[in-house]
């Protein structure tokens, strides 16, 4: 790899003298460039996501590696990544150390793949169980959302733009970064379809509904006209740039808090779309396939919204019978 390569020409004795061994030996910053460029390049992730799993390497990588900031991957046993995931356990909770597990199991299996480790460590980092069905999804109400929807003020650019920002995460059920990350050559306008790409760097083809139609097109009239990038949503402060997933949840949140709903972020959108998918009579199948989840058991979690079903499944109290 492109590290190691660098390294070798550099001409560190005290690193080439254990390269001619195995090259084994990376300095810390050079093996996490690396990474980087695979996590972009070969796996297609988000920025977001790359920079998430590099946030969480680091540490594990400033652990394993020595004084001169050099991983020695021969000392890096499959003890060792279980010790330092076991000793995170008492710090974070389920979800975090998962999602950290996640970024260190890629990197190991990137490190085995590109030859600077001697076996593979992945299985090393164990298993960290979560209940994914102990949290359930917290989703507005129809009537919660036509409050947050009534805040923007479309006689402007800002509450144009706010307004389709909040139709298109309630009605298509796209994540923050996946709106921000829409393209104006993602809406076929002609076959009234929008193809956003989605988590696991695929591509969703999904109907546009009449309403987030007439939002992104009002918007479109006050977007300025002539700039260079293709994102449909731009900052209107600062200049003509898009917007990051992070800004598409504070517009959320600010007019959450204007509606009097509260701390509301953009992923409470994207459940409510699964809400009024059951609220019309729509499947678990429909949600899924609208979420764009890859596994139906993910979907499975909103089964708790169809109160109606459930309710069909409770049995009756029993009444005159003597309990002990």
């Amino acid at each position: 790899m492109l590290a190691f390569l660098v390294i070798h020409k550099e001409g560190d004795s005290s690193v080439n003298s254990s390269v001619g061994c195995g090259g084994r030996q990376l300095r810390l910053e050079l093996a996490v460039n690396d990474f980087e460029r695979f996590l972009t390049a070969d796996k297609g992730v988000s920025v977001t996501t790359r920079e998430c799993y590099v946030r969480h390497v680091l540490p594990f990588l400033t652990e394993v590696s020595g004084p001169a900031g050099v991983v020695d991957f021969d000392g890096v046993s499959a003890q060792r990544v279980r010790s330092y995931v076991t000793n995170l356990g008492g710090r974070y909770s389920p979800r975090s150390l998962k999602l950290i597990a996640t970024a260190i199991r890629s990197f190991l299996g990137f490190a085995w793949m590109s030859g600077w480790t001697g076996c593979d460590l992945r299985p090393a980092v164990g298993v960290v169980v979560t209940h994914r069905f102990g949290r359930l999804p917290k989703a507005l109400s129809a009537g919660d959302v036509q409050r947050l929807l009534a805040v923007p003020d479309r006689r402007t650019t800002t509450g144009s733009r706010d307004y389709a920002l909040l139709v298109v995460l309630s009605r298509l059920g796209l994540r923050a970064g996946e709106v921000a990350g829409l393209r104006l050559d993602d809406f076929n306008w002609r076959a009234a379809t929008v193809t956003p790409r989605v988590k696991g760097a695929r591509r969703l083809c999904l109907p546009i509904p009449h309403d987030v139609g007439q939002a992104v097109v009002a918007y479109l009239n006050w977007r300025p006209a002539g700039v260079a990038c293709r994102e449909v949503f731009l900052q209107v402060r600062g200049g003509p740039t898009p917007m990051t997933g992070r800004a598409v949840s504070q517009v959320v949140a600010r007019h959450a808090v204007r509606a009097g709903l509260g701390t509301v972020r953009a992923h409470r959108l994207r459940h409510s779309a699964a809400r009024a998918v059951l609220s019309a009579g729509g499947s678990l199948t429909e949600i899924g396939e609208l979420l764009g989840h890859a596994d139906g058991q993910v979907t499975m979690v909103y089964a708790s919204l169809d109160l109606l079903s459930l309710a069909a499944l409770v049995r009756p109290w029993p009444v005159g019978v003597d309990h002990v």
